[in-house]
């Protein structure tokens, strides 16, 4: 998609203009320039060019390509108030920025999302819900169990049981090394050191708690059930890495190389109380073929 802007004023950078008349973030608009999708007269331009009354912008934004997969492919359970999935490991739930929160047309071109999905896919039923519903998320390369909201009811009502930590998750994985204990709390806080771009265990962040139990020892790894106890982004990855039992094929928070295909975390089960139905529910999702086969390999 090419779009032509002949610019009417003096004086405006040319990334603080686009800003304003796309309603992209800078930071998309900055990708945009870099990528060469942003000619100024026909010509390359940066960020900080200052525009001139008259001057030719074109932008060229290439839609992606449709996602084959659907909702009904990894759909666990639906009904009015809620719809759970079991997302695959490698789909992200959401783009990086949040230009698609402002303006649900930008999934154009996040099409590879799971929020496009349910854009796509669950329009007519997803009745004027922030961010599409989402009340958690899992990491791109993490499968299994997502619980998503229909109506604004569902969504606090979800929302405020994951605050108040009445919202039971279970998970999967496989990671280095042996562990000798049964069982396990790892209660460690987590935060951001400056300059830092991955989370880490530190004295002064937030409050973290981790549960795990031994399934399973082999030669060289270890198969658990993990619970985490808080919510704390990566907290399941940063708290096994900080034990000194990273998941096994984690390029972010382990230092040995990886020799799977695949992050070997899977979201098995999730427990809560349903929002119109007010009774507990559970919903679990098996590993995928791709999981069982790394892990009987490595185990």
């Amino acid at each position: 998609m090419e779009r032509e802007i002949i610019y009417k004023g003096e004086g405006e950078r040319v990334d603080i203009f686009l800003r304003k008349v796309l309603g992209y973030s800078r930071e998309f608009i900055k990708k945009l320039i870099i990528d060469s999708r942003v000619k100024l007269n026909n010509k390359n331009v940066k960020a900080s060019t200052i525009l001139s009354h008259g001057d030719k912008i074109s932008i060229i934004i290439d839609e992606e390509s449709e996602i084959g997969l659907k909702i009904d492919d990894i759909l666990i359970y639906e009904d009015k108030d809620i719809i759970v999935i079991n997302k695959p490991a490698g789909l992200l739930v959401h783009p990086t920025d949040d230009n698609w929160m402002r303006d649900i047309s930008a999934l154009n071109f996040n099409r590879n999302t799971l929020v496009y999905m349910i854009y796509r896919d669950r329009a007519k039923s997803i009745i004027d819900v922030d961010r599409l519903g989402l009340v958690h998320r899992l990491d791109v390369e993490t499968s299994g169990v997502m619980l998503i909201a229909k109506n604004k009811y569902a969504q606090r009502f979800i929302s405020s049981q994951f605050a108040e930590r009445k919202i039971s998750k279970n998970y999967k994985a496989l990671v280095y090394g042996i562990i000798y204990d049964n069982e396990l709390l790892i209660d460690a806080p987590i935060g951001r050191f400056t300059g830092k771009k991955k989370l880490d265990v530190m004295e002064y962040g937030r409050e973290a708690r981790t549960s795990i139990k031994v399934i399973k020892r082999g030669e060289k790894n270890t198969y658990l059930d993990v619970f985490p106890l808080t919510g704390r982004t990566n907290q399941i990855r940063v708290h096994l890495a900080f034990i000194r039992h990273p998941v096994f094929g984690d390029k972010i928070y382990s230092n040995i190389p990886a020799i799977s295909t695949r992050l070997m975390l899977h979201s098995y089960s999730i427990k809560f109380i349903h929002p119109s139905k007010n009774k507990q529910m559970n919903f679990n999702a098996e590993p995928d073929d791709e999981f069982l086969k790394i892990l009987k390999e490595n185990l």
